[in-house]
């Protein structure tokens, strides 16, 4: 098959990740991937140094009408036998498009969960019979997408895939960690309010006055203005600010816990990563992290936006080694067997035949 891709990201975002990885992993297995995206930013040059071919459109804004035209002349031109929006600009201009200029089908990847608008620009965008399915990456993202109308047989829940390989190292190292403190505690992700680190910090003063031997690590972009909350709430000689790093696999070898506290999040790809890395984790029950964690089982679940019972678990499974071991080691074969960038494309590929051939 013959693929085009299309999305306005430009920087490297979690969708963007899923663009390189899936269209590598598409071309192993024989299929052509072509990327309708800008050629500035981290994306595209990326994408260029594996290989994949990239076609210079920028994506402005919903329903950007030379980008639909050009949408439509590379698909023309390339011979596309289906055509995949990644993002929510490219959704619009990709459905303009399908309208306006070409027959190719279109399938369409929902990854946030925010309500949908219910207005008509909204309806028409959502509703519209030009979009042959749509790609929800947790339940929660599907559950919007009815919630506007769209029937559940056009939705497909595929999640966002890893490539499980890259933590094999870190998952190994840990083998040999010892319980000796510090016992260390990571949270992975650029600071926003919606990603729950105040409650984190929150829940860190409480975990402290109770189990002094214990280091929070917070890594990601502007992390470090976090600072006075962790001072005024007498935590920051025990929490590192580490900022945006390239080393996450080696921080993750070398941590006990892995913590998602967020207050909205969708399939939560750190989260399915640090899994991987054979690292305990406790999420928010939010959105699309029970879909990563099955509660009690492979993790732990706490209510979002709640310190105390964020405390409570973080605090249960720092007490036990063996439980928090054996919830990883399950993780790790559900980060495999459902959430590699090889299930997920089998997944893909199964869908995309279907269309493509519709």
């Amino acid at each position: 098959m013959k693929i085009l891709f299309a999305t306005e990201a430009t920087g490297w975002t979690g969708g963007a990740n899923q663009i390189w990885l899936t269209s590598q992993e598409l071309r192993r297995r024989g299929h052509e991937i072509i990327v309708a995206c800008s050629p500035e930013g981290d994306l595209s040059r990326r994408l260029a140094a594996a290989g994949v071919p990239v076609e210079p459109v920028p994506i402005r804004q919903d329903y950007d009408l030379p980008a639909a035209r050009a949408i439509a002349r590379i698909a023309r031109e390339r011979g596309a036998s289906l055509l995949h929006a990644h993002h929510p600009k490219a959704h619009a201009v990709c459905l303009l498009s399908r309208w306006l200029w070409t027959r190719v089908p279109l399938v369409v990847t929902r990854r946030v969960i925010n309500p949908i608008r219910k207005n008509p620009f909204s309806r028409f965008k959502y509703n519209s019979v030009k979009i042959a399915r749509y790609i929800a990456v947790c339940q929660a993202a599907a559950d919007e997408l009815t919630a506007v109308g769209v029937a559940p047989e056009r939705i497909s829940v595929i999640p966002s895939g890893i490539d499980t390989r890259r933590w094999d190292a870190s998952r190994k190292a840990r083998a040999s960690l010892g319980p000796t403190p510090p016992l260390r505690v990571i949270m992975v992700g650029h600071y926003s309010p919606i990603k729950g680190h105040s409650i984190l910090l929150q829940a860190a003063a409480r975990v402290i006055r109770e189990f002094p031997a214990v280091l929070f690590q917070l890594v990601g972009r502007q992390t470090e203005e976090l600072r006075p909350e962790a001072e005024r709430l007498g935590v920051a000689r025990q929490v590192e600010f580490l900022g945006e790093r390239t080393d996450v696999p080696e921080l993750l070898s070398k941590t006990h816990l892995f913590v998602m506290p967020s207050l909205m999040e969708g399939i939560g790809t750190a989260l399915i990563e640090a899994q991987a890395a054979g690292v305990p984790v406790v999420a928010s029950e939010v959105g699309g992290l029970p879909d990563v964690v099955e509660k009690g089982v492979t993790g732990l679940l706490t209510p979002p936006g709640d310190p105390d019972a964020l405390a409570q678990a973080l605090l249960r499974l720092l007490k036990s080694p063996e439980e928090r071991e054996a919830m990883a080691g399950r993780a790790v074969e559900n980060a495999r067997k459902n959430f590699s960038v090889e299930a997920v494309t089998d997944r893909l590929e199964s869908l995309y035949s279907k269309e493509a051939c519709s």
